[in-house]
C-alpha cells in the first residue's frame, strides 16, 4: 500500500512542535541513545534558526557519530528540507555519515517511531523522504578549490550544510558554500582538527567567534575530556607523541590549534643538548644495538654537501620502550664534492670497520651513480625514496610523505634525549641546519616537510647532516645487530686516547717525584 504523503499526518506535525528544536531529546527518545556532554553542546547550538556552528575536535570525540544524528534529525522534522555535507575527500565522509545515518534509523525503527522510519528513503548517493525525492534529501559533494562554483546551487528554507576536516576546504569553495545560506533559518556546522593557522575554519574559532562578537558558535572537543575516550588511549597517545605540547597531540587529542605551528622542528636548545651525555648504555637492556652508515650524496658544483655519517643504532619503534635511539659516534665525510669514487672508498672502508653495518643510500638524482657502482660491487643497502607516501597505514594518517614521518621521528628523538653526537666534528653547520627545518600540517592534519626548493626560494640551506640522520628514523631502515668484534676508533677518539695517555704519563711523572 502507498503511503500517505508525510506533510498530511498530523502526528508527524506534533513531532516537528516536539523536536524541531530539540535534537537532544530526539536522540534519547526517539534513538534511544545518550549523548555525551560535548554532543549536547554541538545539538544545542544547531536547533536554533540560522545557527553557525565550528567545532575544532580531537580524534573520536563522537563528531562523525554526532552528524548522523543531525542529518537524520534534519530530514525528518523540517519540511522539504535539505542537507549537504561537503568535504576535502568527500568519499570517505560518505561512507562514514552514511553509516551513521543507517545505524540510527534501524534505532528509529525498532523504537516507538517505527512508523516513521519507513518513509526515508537510503541509497549510496542520497537519504531522503518517500515522495519527495527531489527536494527533501541528504547528500554528500565537493569541489576543487579552482573550480567552487561546481558546489553552488543550494538556496531556500531549510538548507543546512556540513563541512568536515574544514580546515582542508579553500576559502574559495567556502564563499560559495556560506554564499547559498541566503535565508534566515539556514544552518551551516564545520568540524575539524585544527591543523591550519589560517582559513576560515580557524577565522571562526578567531576574529569571527562568537566570543569576540562574530556570528559563530566556536566549540573545541578535547579528547581528554571526551566520556568516551578512554584513559589508555590517552596514555598511548601522551607516549606516542612525547607530551602535550607536540603540536600534533595538541591537534588529534586536544582539539587545539598548536602553539607552534608553522615553525620549526628542533630548536637551538634541544640541538646543543644532542651534544651532551648518551642514550645508549653499557646495560643488558641496550645490547642488542647496531651500526648504520648513511649516505646522502650532495649535488656538487656550488651545491648541497656529500655526507656520510655512522651510527650506533637501538631500538625499532617509534615511540615507547623500545622507541629508536641514535648515537653519531663518526661523520668521516661531509663536503661539497660529489667525486663517486671517493664516496664509495669511504664506504667500502667502513663496512670492513663496522662488521654487520646497514648501509642505506640516497641514490636518487646525484646519488644514481653512486647506488649503481655498489650494485655493481656486489654491496647492498637500502635506498632511501622519502618522497613517496608511507607504506604504515598509521604513518600514512600522520604524514604527508616518508620525509615528514623521518625528520619528525627525528626531531622527537632529539627532543627526547634519544639521538646524541659523539663527535664535535661540522657542529656548528650541525645547529644551523637542523634548527632551520619549517614545517606545517596539510588538509589531513599530517606533518608536511618543506621542500628543498621552497627552501632555497626563502634562504634556507640545504640540510644535508640533517637528511642523514633523518635516514636512520625512516619506517623502512632496519639494522642487524652488531658483533662482538666491531670497533673503529674515530680521529676524535684517537685524540682523547693520546690525551689521556699524556696525562697518565705526567700522573706517574708525579709520582716518581
Amino acid at each position: 500500500m502507498a503511503l500517505q504523503p508525510l506533510k498530511e499526518i498530523p502526528e508527524w506535525w506534533e513531532l516537528c512542535t516536539k523536536y524541531r528544536y530539540d535534537i537532544y531529546a530526539f536522540a534519547v527518545e526517539a534513538l534511544g541513545i545518550k549523548p555525551t556532554w560535548q554532543q549536547e553542546l554541538l545539538f544545542r547550538s544547531i536547533a536554533f534558526d540560522g545557527s553557525r556552528t565550528s567545532v575544532a575536535s580531537g580524534h573520536g570525540t563522537g563528531k562523525t557519530a554526532s552528524a548522523g544524528i543531525v542529518a537524520l534529525w534534519h530530514l525528518l522534522f523540517f519540511d522539504e528540507s535539505i542537507m549537504m555535507f561537503t568535504a576535502p575527500q568527500i568519499g570517505q565522509l560518505k561512507k562514514q555519515v552514511w553509516k551513521e545515518i543507517s545505524i540510527n534509523l534501524e534505532r528509529l525503527r525498532n523504537g516507538g517511531l517505527a512508523w516513521l522510519a519507513e518513509y526515508v528513503g537510503y541509497q549510496s548517493e542520497m537519504v531522503y523522504i518517500k515522495g519527495y525525492k527531489e527536494k527533501w534529501h541528504v547528500f554528500a559533494k565537493t569541489a576543487p578549490k579552482h573550480q567552487p562554483t561546481n558546489i553552488a546551487g543550494n538556496h531556500g528554507d531549510n538548507y543546512m550544510v556540513w563541512g568536515d576536516e574544514a580546515c582542508g576546504i579553500s576559502d574559495e569553495v567556502w564563499d560559495v558554500v556560506l554564499g547559498a545560506l541566503t535565508h534566515q533559518d539556514n544552518r551551516a556546522v564545520m568540524t575539524s582538527q585544527p591543523a591550519k593557522s589560517s582559513g576560515m575554519f580557524y577565522d571562526t574559532h578567531h576574529r569571527l567567534s562568537h566570543r569576540v562578537g562574530g556570528a559563530w558558535v566556536s566549540l573545541v572537543f578535547n579528547g581528554e575530556e571526551s566520556p568516551i575516550v578512554s584513559m589508555a588511549s590517552i596514555r598511548e597517545q601522551l607516549l606516542k607523541y612525547g607530551s602535550r605540547d607536540d603540536p600534533q597531540y595538541q591537534i588529534r587529542v586536544l582539539g587545539r590549534f598548536p602553539d607552534r605551528l608553522d615553525e620549526f622542528l628542533v630548536s637551538m636548545r634541544q640541538a646543543e643538548d644532542a651534544y651532551v651525555g648518551s642514550c645508549i648504555f653499557d646495560d643488558k637492556e641496550h645490547t642488542d644495538y647496531g651500526y648504520v652508515i648513511t649516505v646522502d650524496v650532495g649535488g656538487g658544483v656550488g651545491r648541497d654537501d656529500s655526507v656520510i655519517a655512522v651510527s650506533k643504532v637501538w631500538g625499532e619503534a617509534q615511540w615507547g620502550d623500545r622507541a629508536r635511539r641514535v648515537e653519531v659516534v663518526d661523520i668521516p665525510l661531509c663536503k661539497n664534492k660529489d667525486d663517486i669514487d671517493e664516496l664509495y672508498g669511504v664506504i667500502t672502508h667502513l663496512l670492513d670497520c663496522y662488521s654487520n653495518a646497514t648501509l642505506v643510500v640516497d641514490d636518487n638524482g646525484a646519488g644514481k651513480g653512486l647506488g649503481q657502482k655498489l650494485k655493481n660491487n656486489g654491496y647492498h643497502y637500502t635506498p632511501v625514496y622519502w618522497g613517496g607516501a608511507c607504506f604504515n597505514n598509521e604513518n600514512r594518517k600522520q604524514y604527508f610523505n616518508k620525509r615528514a614521518q623521518a625528520y619528525v621521528c627525528f626531531a622527537r628523538a632529539v627532543a627526547q634525549g634519544r639521538f646524541k653526537l659523539k663527535v664535535k666534528k661540522f657542529a656548528t653547520k650541525f645547529k644551523d641546519q637542523i634548527i632551520h627545518i619549517p614545517y606545517s600540517f596539510d588538509d589531513q592534519s599530517r606533518y608536511k616537510i618543506m621542500s628543498k626548493d621552497e627552501m632555497r626560494k626563502q634562504g634556507i640551506k640545504s640540510p644535508d647532516l640533517g637528511d642523514a640522520f633523518a635516514f636512520l628514523f625512516l619506517e623502512n631502515v632496519h639494522y642487524a645487530e652488531a658483533y662482538e668484534s666491531t670497533h673503529h676508533v674515530t680521529e676524535e677518539q684517537q685524540e682523547e686516547q693520546a690525551k689521556e695517555g699524556r696525562f697518565s704519563r705526567l700522573r706517574e711523572a708525579g709520582k716518581a717525584l
